[in-house]
């Protein structure tokens, strides 16, 4: 089994929204959106060579997924403007269904981290914007 196979059996087995496997080493979390990511990148992990399964993968998701190194991602849910990205910096993706836009949870306008993502190429800049939106929206949530 690849390490691709073993993390899409993961993702789809428990209750995780994103998995990523190299070898004996598996990462999990049951966190939503690009929170599992952003506190991998925040704690200075590399998952340089790892492939991940992830419940959705939008433009925001794939900068992240290239700035944590993984060599390639599977999405339940991958977005059109996350391909251009993935396919940038050289990591293989599959899907499950392809859709053209992240919605946010209402569905009724983007994802808030897609709207900033979209506005950016380099995975650097894309990654400090969004560092602010989600310090944003963690202040908003404690008042």
């Amino acid at each position: 089994m690849t390490d691709l196979e073993r993390a899409k059996e993961l993702l789809n087995e428990g209750n995780y929204t994103c998995v990523l496997c190299l070898d004996e080493m598996t990462f999990t979390s049951e966190a939503n959106g690009i929170k599992p990511l952003n506190w991998w990148l925040r704690d200075g992990c590399r998952f340089e060579g790892f492939s991940a399964a992830d419940r959705v993968i939008g433009r925001a998701a794939a900068f992240l997924y290239v700035l944590l190194g993984v060599k390639e991602v599977y999405a339940d849910v991958l977005s059109d403007s996350a391909l251009p990205v993935l396919d940038r910096f050289g990591i293989r993706w599959s899907y499950g269904k392809k859709v053209k836009n992240i919605m946010n949870r209402t569905g009724d306008d983007l994802c808030p981290m897609e709207k900033i993502a979209l506005n950016y190429e380099e995975p650097e800049d894309a990654y400090d914007a969004l560092k602010v939106k989600i310090a944003e929206l963690m202040a908003a949530k404690n008042n």
